[in-house]
């Protein structure tokens, strides 16, 4: 499908707008593909230079997409490795190591998977009703909430973040976390992120959970009609299990006011059956 629609069209050129401000684009086919031709739309008029965007999603895989999507609009004006691309994670991880000192890490800190943060919870338990495997999953879940993590007072918690501390590393839900803290309490290092990045979009933006949000809230916070702009679906949300929050989407005019709606309705992967199947199931949602 080649053809841009109505409303893709009028989420791109949301753009000309003279007071642009917050964007969401709602369920349809193309969300995607829209969020990488606005992309391109913004540096092929000059609106911002590559490293001037920050374009944010879920997996590897999805990033990946996303930038092989956008190699295909570059005629050589602009490199889309320049581009801030990637997952959050990620995202966070480049902007962790470029400040590990005010983060109070080394430089040089490492990243514990799975396997590593058993090993420490196991060196400060001798006797328990849960397994290391079931507090990993309890300390990811409690910094997937955000900077609320920091008021945690379960001796436990405390104790595997001061071991990890030592040992100059952090894990997954930390990688988030510490950019969190290190912009709470740095104003002069969020400043300069918030001068750099003239655009920030984000895909899938119904799998975000707090801590997320609280990362697009920080990096837009005091700004006058922030250009950020979401795509997502209420409906296709897969990282409840994760921490994700559909609330972020219903109160997104909140988070952003003056928001722009629109909704990209057409849908050119699914027949008219399976479409009036889901939806019938869909309008059946409560509080949603």
């Amino acid at each position: 499908m080649n053809t841009i629609t109505q409303q893709q069209q009028a989420a791109i050129e949301h753009l000309n707008e003279w007071r642009v401000g917050a964007l969401f684009m709602e369920p349809g086919t193309g969300k995607t593909r829209v969020l990488t031709t606005r992309i391109a739309y913004i540096l092929n008029n000059q609106m911002a230079m590559p490293w001037q965007v920050m374009a944010l999603t879920f997996t590897n895989k999805a990033a990946n997409e996303m930038k092989a999507r956008l190699a295909t609009f570059s005629d050589g004006a602009w490199y889309p490795g320049d581009i801030w691309c990637g997952t959050f994670h990620s995202i966070c991880l480049r902007i962790l190591r470029s400040n590990a000192e005010r983060a109070g890490l080394r430089r040089d800190f490492l990243i514990y998977g799975e396997d590593d943060q058993k090993t420490v919870i196991k060196s400060l338990i001798s006797a328990a009703t849960k397994t290391p495997g079931d507090y990993v999953d309890e300390f990811s879940s409690i910094k997937d909430k955000g900077l609320v993590a920091l008021q945690n007072k379960d001796k436990l918690f405390n104790a595997y973040n001061a071991e990890l501390a030592r040992l100059n590393a952090v894990d997954f839900g930390d990688i988030i976390l510490k950019v969190l803290e290190l912009f709470d309490k740095n104003p002069d290092i969020l400043a300069r992120y918030q001068n750099q990045f003239k655009y920030i979009l984000v895909d899938e933006f119904q799998d975000t959970n707090n801590a997320q949000m609280e990362l697009l809230a920080l990096m837009t916070r005091g700004i006058e009609n922030p250009n950020i702009c979401c795509v997502g679906d209420d409906d296709q949300s897969i990282y409840s299990w994760r921490g994700a929050e559909i609330k972020h989407i219903l109160n997104f005019n909140k988070t952003f006011t003056d928001a722009k709606i629109i909704r990209l309705e057409e849908n050119y992967r699914s027949t008219a059956n399976i479409l009036n199947a889901a939806n019938s199931l869909i309008r059946h949602n409560q509080g949603r």
